[in-house]
Protein backbone atom coordinates (compact mmCIF):
# COMPACT_ATOMS: atom_id res chain seq x y z
CA UNK A 1 0.00 0.00 0.00
CA UNK A 2 1.63 3.47 -0.72
CA UNK A 3 2.21 5.08 2.60
CA UNK A 4 3.65 8.13 1.07
CA UNK A 5 2.91 10.48 -1.69
CA UNK A 6 6.11 9.27 -3.50
CA UNK A 7 5.05 5.52 -3.26
CA UNK A 8 3.27 3.69 -6.16
CA UNK A 9 1.69 0.36 -6.93
CA UNK A 10 1.80 -1.87 -10.48
CA UNK A 11 0.45 -5.20 -11.14
CA UNK A 12 1.32 -6.29 -14.12
CA UNK A 13 1.70 -9.44 -15.63
CA UNK A 14 4.66 -9.85 -17.31
CA UNK A 15 8.63 -9.04 -16.46
CA UNK A 16 9.25 -7.22 -19.37
CA UNK A 17 6.33 -5.45 -18.75
CA UNK A 18 7.26 -4.35 -15.72
CA UNK A 19 10.77 -3.09 -16.74
CA UNK A 20 9.35 -1.09 -19.10
CA UNK A 21 7.22 0.55 -17.19
CA UNK A 22 9.50 1.01 -14.71
CA UNK A 23 12.25 2.98 -17.25
CA UNK A 24 9.45 4.83 -18.70
CA UNK A 25 8.00 5.96 -15.13
CA UNK A 26 12.06 6.75 -14.10
CA UNK A 27 12.16 8.72 -17.41
CA UNK A 28 8.88 10.39 -17.17
CA UNK A 29 10.21 11.68 -13.27
CA UNK A 30 13.86 12.64 -14.91
CA UNK A 31 11.53 14.83 -17.14
CA UNK A 32 10.29 17.36 -14.44
CA UNK A 33 13.48 16.86 -12.59
CA UNK A 34 12.98 14.47 -9.98
CA UNK A 35 14.31 10.79 -9.67
CA UNK A 36 13.41 7.70 -8.91
CA UNK A 37 15.49 5.77 -5.93
CA UNK A 38 16.35 2.92 -6.50
CA UNK A 39 17.46 1.75 -3.54
CA UNK A 40 14.34 1.70 -1.89
CA UNK A 41 12.34 0.49 -5.24
CA UNK A 42 11.49 -2.62 -4.84
CA UNK A 43 9.51 -5.28 -6.69
CA UNK A 44 7.01 -9.04 -5.59
CA UNK A 45 7.18 -11.55 -8.29
CA UNK A 46 4.33 -14.75 -7.79
CA UNK A 47 6.46 -16.67 -10.29
CA UNK A 48 8.87 -18.49 -8.15
CA UNK A 49 10.98 -19.92 -10.64
CA UNK A 50 11.38 -16.28 -12.29
CA UNK A 51 15.41 -15.30 -12.05
CA UNK A 52 15.14 -12.02 -14.22
CA UNK A 53 15.43 -8.70 -12.32
CA UNK A 54 14.60 -5.71 -13.27
CA UNK A 55 17.02 -2.78 -13.79
CA UNK A 56 16.62 0.89 -14.06
CA UNK A 57 19.24 2.67 -15.27
CA UNK A 58 21.76 0.31 -15.22
CA UNK A 59 20.49 -0.58 -11.93
CA UNK A 60 18.86 -3.77 -10.09
CA UNK A 61 15.33 -2.96 -8.18
CA UNK A 62 15.82 -5.06 -5.14
CA UNK A 63 13.23 -8.10 -5.46
CA UNK A 64 11.02 -8.85 -2.09
CA UNK A 65 8.85 -11.95 -0.59
CA UNK A 66 6.47 -9.52 0.50
CA UNK A 67 4.68 -6.37 0.45
CA UNK A 68 2.08 -4.35 2.63
CA UNK A 69 -0.92 -3.23 0.13
CA UNK A 70 -4.16 -2.18 1.40
CA UNK A 71 -3.68 -2.89 4.80
CA UNK A 72 -3.12 -6.48 3.96
CA UNK A 73 0.68 -8.19 3.72
CA UNK A 74 1.03 -10.03 0.09
CA UNK A 75 3.58 -13.19 -0.24
CA UNK A 76 4.97 -14.03 -3.23
CA UNK A 77 4.31 -17.85 -2.68
CA UNK A 78 0.57 -17.08 -1.25
CA UNK A 79 1.20 -17.86 2.47
CA UNK A 80 -0.72 -16.13 5.06
CA UNK A 81 2.26 -16.32 7.47
CA UNK A 82 2.92 -12.76 7.10
CA UNK A 83 -0.54 -11.57 7.00
CA UNK A 84 -1.17 -13.73 10.46
CA UNK A 85 1.24 -12.40 12.19
CA UNK A 86 0.78 -8.95 10.62
CA UNK A 87 -2.67 -9.09 12.33
CA UNK A 88 -1.62 -10.09 15.67
CA UNK A 89 1.36 -7.29 15.87
CA UNK A 90 -1.48 -5.08 14.67
CA UNK A 91 -3.87 -6.24 17.41
CA UNK A 92 -1.06 -6.53 19.84
CA UNK A 93 -0.20 -2.62 19.69
CA UNK A 94 -3.68 -1.61 19.40
CA UNK A 95 -3.74 -3.55 23.21
CA UNK A 96 -0.67 -1.56 24.21
CA UNK A 97 -2.55 1.63 23.22
CA UNK A 98 -5.40 1.58 25.23
CA UNK A 99 -3.57 -0.51 28.62
CA UNK A 100 -4.14 2.31 30.45
CA UNK A 101 -8.00 1.30 30.57
CA UNK A 102 -7.77 -1.91 30.00
CA UNK A 103 -5.10 -2.79 32.90
CA UNK A 104 -5.74 -0.86 36.39
CA UNK A 105 -7.52 -3.28 38.62
CA UNK A 106 -9.96 -0.20 39.77
CA UNK A 107 -12.05 -0.30 36.39
CA UNK A 108 -14.69 -2.64 36.05
CA UNK A 109 -14.26 -5.97 33.99
CA UNK A 110 -17.72 -5.02 31.90
CA UNK A 111 -16.18 -1.66 31.14
CA UNK A 112 -13.05 -3.24 29.98
CA UNK A 113 -14.96 -6.10 27.91
CA UNK A 114 -16.38 -3.43 25.97
CA UNK A 115 -13.49 -1.21 25.13
CA UNK A 116 -11.73 -4.62 24.60
CA UNK A 117 -14.30 -5.70 21.97
CA UNK A 118 -14.39 -1.96 20.34
CA UNK A 119 -11.04 -1.11 19.82
CA UNK A 120 -8.70 -4.25 19.92
CA UNK A 121 -10.88 -6.85 18.85
CA UNK A 122 -11.81 -5.07 15.65
CA UNK A 123 -8.33 -5.40 14.59
CA UNK A 124 -7.19 -8.86 14.57
CA UNK A 125 -10.36 -10.29 11.97
CA UNK A 126 -9.54 -7.72 9.62
CA UNK A 127 -9.45 -9.22 6.21
CA UNK A 128 -10.28 -12.59 7.79
CA UNK A 129 -13.17 -13.21 5.18
CA UNK A 130 -10.40 -14.29 2.69
CA UNK A 131 -8.22 -16.62 4.72
CA UNK A 132 -8.72 -20.18 4.63
CA UNK A 133 -10.29 -21.44 7.90
CA UNK A 134 -6.67 -23.30 9.14
CA UNK A 135 -6.10 -24.66 12.58
CA UNK A 136 -2.37 -22.71 12.46
CA UNK A 137 -4.10 -19.24 12.03
CA UNK A 138 -7.08 -20.06 14.71
CA UNK A 139 -4.10 -20.85 16.81
CA UNK A 140 -1.57 -17.68 16.65
CA UNK A 141 -4.14 -15.56 17.07
CA UNK A 142 -6.00 -17.08 19.88
CA UNK A 143 -2.72 -17.48 21.68
CA UNK A 144 -2.14 -13.63 21.54
CA UNK A 145 -5.74 -13.14 22.36
CA UNK A 146 -5.54 -15.02 25.72
CA UNK A 147 -2.02 -13.62 26.24
CA UNK A 148 -4.12 -10.04 26.29
CA UNK A 149 -6.78 -11.03 28.17
CA UNK A 150 -4.75 -12.66 30.68
CA UNK A 151 -3.23 -9.24 31.31
CA UNK A 152 -6.18 -8.00 31.41
CA UNK A 153 -7.29 -9.76 34.32
CA UNK A 154 -4.20 -9.82 36.22
CA UNK A 155 -4.14 -13.60 35.70
CA UNK A 156 -0.83 -15.36 35.25
CA UNK A 157 0.26 -18.65 34.33
CA UNK A 158 1.24 -19.46 38.04
CA UNK A 159 -2.50 -18.96 39.10
CA UNK A 160 -3.26 -22.23 37.07
CA UNK A 161 -6.56 -20.57 35.27
CA UNK A 162 -7.96 -21.66 32.10
CA UNK A 163 -8.17 -18.97 29.18
CA UNK A 164 -11.87 -19.62 28.77
CA UNK A 165 -12.37 -19.07 32.22
CA UNK A 166 -10.69 -15.63 31.94
CA UNK A 167 -12.28 -15.07 28.05
CA UNK A 168 -16.10 -15.60 30.12
CA UNK A 169 -14.43 -13.31 32.81
CA UNK A 170 -14.70 -10.51 30.21
CA UNK A 171 -17.76 -12.46 28.44
CA UNK A 172 -15.76 -12.69 25.27
CA UNK A 173 -16.16 -15.68 22.79
CA UNK A 174 -13.29 -17.22 21.12
CA UNK A 175 -10.97 -15.67 18.35
CA UNK A 176 -12.04 -18.84 16.08
CA UNK A 177 -15.83 -18.42 16.51
CA UNK A 178 -15.47 -14.66 15.30
CA UNK A 179 -12.97 -15.30 12.30
CA UNK A 180 -16.02 -17.67 11.41
CA UNK A 181 -18.44 -15.28 11.73
CA UNK A 182 -16.59 -13.13 9.69
CA UNK A 183 -16.04 -15.31 6.70
CA UNK A 184 -19.93 -16.12 7.25
CA UNK A 185 -20.58 -12.59 6.32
Amino acid sequence: MPRFKNESTWTLHCTSDLQRQTQAWSERLARFGLRLNVKKTEYMTTNLDELSTIQVNGNDLRRTDYFKYLGSTLSDDGNLAHEVVARANATWLKWRSVTGVLCPKNIPDRFKSKVYRAVVRSVAPYCAERWPATKEVERRLSVKEAMMLRWTAGVTRADRILNEKVSERFGITSIADKLRDTRLR
